[in-house]
């Protein structure tokens, strides 16, 4: 019989939480029980922590979840700190100008929201909470974000993420949420295999002793690092080559039928 895990990292969206963004209560049993069993449940989203709140008060976790796609590990329900990565003037600028010079709209993430220079290109199509609109470029460049979005909704996306590949290789992580419709630049250091690793380091867990799952690019340095990992049915080639399983569809039970068949009582 495989031993459980120590630690299970998971993504939230397209992964731990149904299509409509909500969490099953079968999955929420699973994961409490899996919890009971030994193992430390971390979330490892790209959701700023503010949107992980919810999540985080129904599974009870009250410790340390890795948050930004990695660029912030911290507690969305008591705000503490673990370590963070945010982006510089520099930095700010440059993807800023990136996103000028192809005619894209850029939003810059924070811990409790999101700020953008023009907010009319960004109110139809950005799915979470509208940004603050901040006009002034010097001020914007100035106020430390901790990743931006480039949104180039589905018909441009390949191509400006083949370009941000390209322009940004060795200075800043590019990735992707998995919907398609935004390029997301980082931190060089910042990814959810990196944040996950130094969290397990800081507890004295071996990363062979963890589980983790997903469904987008930005799970893919997470899944290489585990032990076990697991990617959604309807992830990427890439990812599903990456990981050690894959979970079953949704529709005959998805993660919790993979949970349970790997690790079973």
């Amino acid at each position: 019989m495989r031993p459980l895990p120590r630690i299970f990292f998971s993504d939230l969206d397209g992964t731990l939480l149904d299509d409509d963004g909500s969490l099953h209560a079968d999955t929420v049993l699973a994961f409490k029980e899996l919890a009971a069993r030994g193992t430390r449940i971390v979330l490892a989203s790209g959701r700023i922590p503010l949107n992980m709140v919810e999540v985080c008060e129904t599974l009870e976790l009250e410790g340390p979840q890795i948050t930004m796609n990695g660029a912030l590990v911290c507690s969305p329900l008591t705000g503490e700190v673990v370590a963070g990565h945010s982006l510089d003037e520099s930095a700010v600028r440059e993807h800023l100008r990136f996103a000028e010079q192809r005619d894209l709209p850029a939003v810059l993430a924070f811990p409790d929201g999101y700020k953008t220079q023009d907010l009319r290109p960004v109110r139809r199509d950005f799915d979470a909470q509208l940004p603050e609109e901040v006009p002034d470029l010097d001020e914007l460049a100035r106020s430390r974000p901790f990743k931006t979005y480039l949104m180039t909704g589905p018909d441009r996306f390949r191509g400006v993420l083949a370009d941000a590949y390209e322009l940004f290789d060795g200075r800043y992580h590019v990735t992707s949420g998995g919907n398609d419709i935004s390029v997301e630049v980082l931190h060089i250091r910042a990814n959810k295999g990196a944040a996950a690793a130094a969290l397990a380091a800081s507890m004295g867990v071996p990363m062979s002793e963890v589980a983790a799952a997903g469904d987008g690019l930005n799970d893919l340095e997470l899944l290489r690092a585990a032990g076990v990992s697991i990617a959604m049915p309807e992830a990427p080639e890439q990812l599903r080559r990456a990981a050690t399983h894959v979970a079953p569809p949704r529709s005959t039970g998805g993660l919790v039928r993979a949970v349970e068949e790997l690790f079973p009582v």
